[in-house]
């Protein structure tokens, strides 16, 4: 009985995970950011397909996976995050410091893709004080962090995110991840996975 409930627990999360990248709110902002760049820049409008493709090809390449290497997970972030810097501009900004060790452990797929997902979905971001989500190694952890500056108006929720990191992780490794405030920073520390279980 145990096996099956955290067997159908892993399918509602990678279905979960799916559908958390094709909702409509996330596709209607990628189609504008194309609309306007058609108008704009046709080349530009061909690479802003040719990588929404790739992101959403990549996500069904690791939605049935228990775990890629931080590398694999690195690489879907980067397309995600120019696919959100085409409609941000510079009022966001990536800063990653991972060395090549780091880069080979294990995570849950689309950990770090959520985390910076939500901190563009729930946080301000002008050109004056842009967002800038920092991920760094420190000691046994990948610490993430983003400026917390919470919008007026906050989009609806499901809390998804955060709790299915949570829940996977604990799944795994059973070294739970830190969610916390400090210095004006929302951070969240993942334990390092050294070895596919």
């Amino acid at each position: 009985r145990y096996r099956d409930r955290m067997e159908r627990e892993r399918v509602r999360l990678q279905l979960q995970a799916v559908r958390s990248q094709v909702n409509p709110h996330f596709l209607f902002n990628s189609f504008n950011t194309l609309m306007e760049l058609i108008e704009e820049d046709r080349d530009k409008a061909l690479a802003h397909v040719g990588e929404l493709s790739e992101f959403f090809r990549n996500i069904l390449h690791v939605r049935d996976k228990d775990l890629i290497t931080v590398e694999e997970e690195l690489q879907l972030l980067y397309t995600y995050f120019g696919l959100e810097r085409r409609r941000f501009g510079e009022r966001i900004g990536l800063e990653v410091e991972l060395d090549d060790t780091v880069k080979a452990t294990w995570l849950p797929p689309l950990t770090l893709q959520m985390l910076v997902e939500n901190a563009l979905k729930h946080n301000v971001a002008t050109r004056e004080m842009p967002l800038v989500v920092t991920i760094r190694s420190e000691q046994e952890r990948i610490l993430v962090c983003n400026p917390d500056r919470p919008r007026s108006t906050q989009q609806p929720s499901t809390g998804y995110g955060l709790e299915s990191i949570r829940k996977r992780y604990a799944d795994i490794t059973g070294d739970p991840i830190e969610v916390g405030r400090q210095d004006g920073a929302f951070c969240v520390r993942l334990p390092l996975v050294h070895q596919h279980p």
